[in-house]
């Protein structure tokens, strides 16, 4: 197993969108971009502040990305986290805490696995716990794949532990002043998993499928040459150049 999964969570909104942009995108490259890599710097200095909170061994990371910004989203972030271990630990005496924790969900797609950047496991939850830095676009919790994608991973083992009722999936975004928290049963998930991710994880490990252009197109690396999303950018462009009913 490499160390990027072919079928990255965080690209699953556009694989189960675009099944074959997996395969046309592996033509190109991945370069990390400097949000890329001041997101990591933040991510790696809230797993510290986390952990340091939960009487972890860590170490304080160094980064040139710290500035006040950053900084200030990332202190908000671990508010939050604090706020929701302390409310765990009143609820059930033994919770599992696991800050940065690795996903498989190979079992549903092979080579699919990711980042989970906080996991509260109670008796009757499992709370999945996102970090977004990014300034551009709200992204939010209800039927967000990734995060659904996560839930299962860690559901399958929480559950050989706990009766678990609940999976909270949790969207927390500072610098957008967004976040937004939504909740499923584990019998939902699975059926999400079976219905959605595992056929739409077959047609994109194999490239198969239709191509299909929209929002999810945007971090595509064959955005540029995939003929869909011309095509897409057309029909869009139609609706700015239509001539009025009436003339002024």
């Amino acid at each position: 197993m490499g160390a990027h999964a072919r079928f990255s969570p965080s690209a699953a909104n556009r694989l189960i969108h675009c099944p074959p942009s997996l395969v046309l995108g592996e033509a190109f490259q991945d370069e990390e971009s400097p949000y890329a890599a001041e997101g990591s710097a933040g991510h790696a200095l809230a797993e510290h502040l986390i952990k340091k909170h939960l009487k972890q061994q860590t170490r304080r990371p160094v980064s040139d990305y710290y500035s006040d910004d950053l900084l200030e989203a990332v202190d908000d972030y671990v508010s939050f986290v604090v706020g929701e271990i302390e409310a765990a630990r009143k609820e059930c005496p033994d919770p599992i805490f696991s800050v940065e924790q690795r996903v498989d969900v190979s079992d549903y797609v092979p080579d699919c696995f990711g980042t989970a950047d906080m996991v509260i496991v109670t008796d009757k939850l499992v709370h999945i716990i996102d970090l977004k830095l990014g300034k551009g676009v709200p992204v939010y919790a209800e039927k967000n794949p990734q995060l659904m994608i996560y839930g299962l991973g860690v559901l399958e083992i929480a559950e050989m532990l706990f009766p678990v009722e609940t999976v909270r999936l949790s969207i927390f975004q500072p610098r957008l002043s967004n976040s937004s928290t939504w909740e499923i049963a584990p019998k939902e998930l699975k059926a999400w998993g079976d219905e959605v991710l595992r056929p739409a994880g077959e047609l994109a490990l194999k490239g198969e499928g239709n191509l299909s252009a929209g929002s999810w197109c945007r971090f595509c690396k064959a955005k540029a040459v995939c003929r869909k999303r011309a095509e897409y950018n057309l029909e869009l462009a139609k609706y700015d150049f239509e001539m009025p009913d009436t003339l002024e």
